[in-house]
């Protein structure tokens, strides 16, 4: 039997903070050079095919994953189970989706994504090879041999595989082999870093020990699916009206431009969404019979998601141009609009995060699904109605972006009073990230007015005002970060007095004494 070690949520935020902000940085570095070596129709071909193996990845899982961490009474039978039935779902789904590819390019007329499609299928059998080890890893929060796994892989496969084909002028298929060569070797590194204890592939298990599993695995491969429909279905709607016009390539493009718009968005909540996946996904289920604990863990992560997410997202949505040109290029220009308006609904798409951690963690998942159902529907409809209305894709975003505030109402008018959380709670939790968001305001109006648009002789933004307009922006806002954490400590160490001596002591003596106080 592995036994769960006690939660130590200190040292695993570090380490997985670290490890998510690394693997996004990364990311961001390949999509940035990638983008000024590939087409923007190879992107929209990519998305739209990345949309598809993600619904049915889910699927191919049925929550094994999920289940490893989340249970309180491991037994080796049940890792064996696991581990034989991933591997038999991923050779199921790869020939599943190997064979339905040309059916899925002609819906969406258009061969290469077929022949991509079909090479991608091979990512559910490297998913199935990794996803025990990565579990156990999480359960234990060995997060620092996931950060050393996450980097080889990243580094190797996108940086050195992806680019150096995309450079040689492979174009869509450097993207293709990027993500099939990242998957191997992160399986590679999982078995080699897998926890001590794990037992070997070989042995016998019952069916009851998989049942067990399935029960909330199947709850969570619902979850999960809605939950990642969700984040996917607006691509795939753009996808869709845009088809008519991809045999110009203008209807490719334009999906493009959409789905690098939805990526920018993101990135900030796929940061606390995989901190949220696993360090506290697996300290909350460590939590779930003491409600007290968990609240307190539950206020903690408000408040800081608040403190970094509140300021952090005005600041792109304001400046979301000149993000969209110094990340994608010059020739993304027009996601400008579309990112300013996906960056409104950020704050609320990161609270939602955390609280689809705290469902998951206490097997509250049945209402959770029906609260992603209703907003997968609405959204949906709003944005389907955007296109066929002729509002473009800034009216699917304006769709996503109230879709997205009225899930988020939902969510915690249903969730709080469950984890027995006052609104008045939430509000003194939700306060220093609201101090920081006002605060911000003049300063952004301050770089604004400052520093006029200023184009080059091709109607291009000057390189030296958007770099100055970015630096001046990234400043104000560490300012920001800084002035809430000195207003409201707790925000950082949660009343912990000897960790707050510890990060106040790279401030000035007298501002120590302040936060002292």
């Amino acid at each position: 039997m592995m036994k769960r070690r006690p939660p130590a949520f200190a040292t695993s935020i570090r380490w997985q903070s670290v490890n998510v902000v690394s693997q996004v940085l990364l990311q961001l570095l390949f999509i940035m050079l990638l983008a000024r070596l590939i087409d923007k129709a190879d992107f929209g071909i990519m998305s739209i095919a990345l949309v598809v193996v993600g619904f049915i990845e889910i699927f191919a899982q049925i929550g094994i994953g999920p289940s490893l961490i989340q249970r309180e009474q491991l037994d080796d039978r049940h890792i064996r189970a696991a581990m034989h039935f991933s591997l038999v779902l991923g050779v199921v789904f790869f020939g599943g989706l190997y064979a339905s590819a040309p059916a899925i390019g002609a819906w969406f007329e258009n061969e290469l994504l077929t022949e991509v499609l079909r090479w991608i299928s091979w990512s559910f059998i490297l998913s199935s090879i990794a996803l025990v080890p990565r579990s156990l890893l999480i359960r234990q929060m060995e997060f620092k041999r996931l950060f050393i796994a996450a980097m080889i892989a990243m580094v190797f496969g996108n940086l050195c595989v992806g680019l150096g084909l995309a450079y040689a002028g492979y174009g869509i298929w450097a993207y293709v082999a990027a993500l099939l060569c990242q998957n191997a070797l992160l399986g590679l590194a999982y078995w080699l870093m897998r926890p001590e204890g794990m037992p070997a592939v070989l042995g016998g298990w019952r069916g009851r020990d998989l049942g067990a599993m399935l029960r909330y695995g199947g709850q969570s491969t619902l979850f999960n699916w809605f939950n990642y429909a969700s984040t996917k279905v607006d691509t795939l709607i753009v996808g869709e009206f845009n088809k008519s016009a991809a045999h110009a390539v203008d209807g490719w493009s334009n999906t493009g431009v959409y789905d690098r718009s939805a990526h920018l968005m993101s990135l900030p909540v796929t940061i606390l969404g995989k901190l949220g996946d696993s360090v506290l996904f697996s300290g909350m289920s460590a939590l779930q019979s003491d409600t007290k604990a968990l609240n307190e863990v539950i206020t903690r992560g408000l408040g800081l998601i608040a403190w970094i997410i509140f300021p952090g997202s005005l600041a792109l949505a304001w400046f979301s141009t000149e993000v969209s040109v110094l990340i994608l290029g010059a020739s993304y220009a027009e996601a400008g609009p579309v990112v300013r308006i996906l960056f409104l609904g950020v704050a609320f798409r990161s609270l939602i995060k955390l609280a689809d951690a705290v469902v998951r963690a206490t097997d509250r998942l049945i209402p959770a699904i029906l609260i992603k159902v209703l907003y997968l529907l609405g959204m949906s409809i709003a944005a389907w109605f955007a296109m066929q209305k002729g509002l473009g894709i800034a009216g699917v975003a304006w769709a996503v972006t109230a879709s997205t505030l009225a899930q988020f109402i939902f969510y915690f008018g249903w969730l709080a009073p469950k984890m027995k959380l006052s609104f008045h709670a939430v509000w003194l939790a939700l306060k220093p990230g609201a101090f920081g968001w006002v605060l911000a305001i003049p300063g952004y109006l301050m770089i604004a007015a400052a520093i006029p648009d200023i184009f080059d002789a091709d109607g291009q933004l000057h390189p030296m005002h958007l770099s100055m307009r970015v630096l001046s922006v990234v400043l104000w806002t560490c300012i920001v970060w800084a002035i809430v954490a000195m207003r409201f400590p707790h925000v950082v160490d949660g009343g912990d007095l000897e960790l707050r001596k510890r990060w106040t002591a790279y401030f000035p003596r007298w501002v120590q004494n302040r936060i002292e106080q």
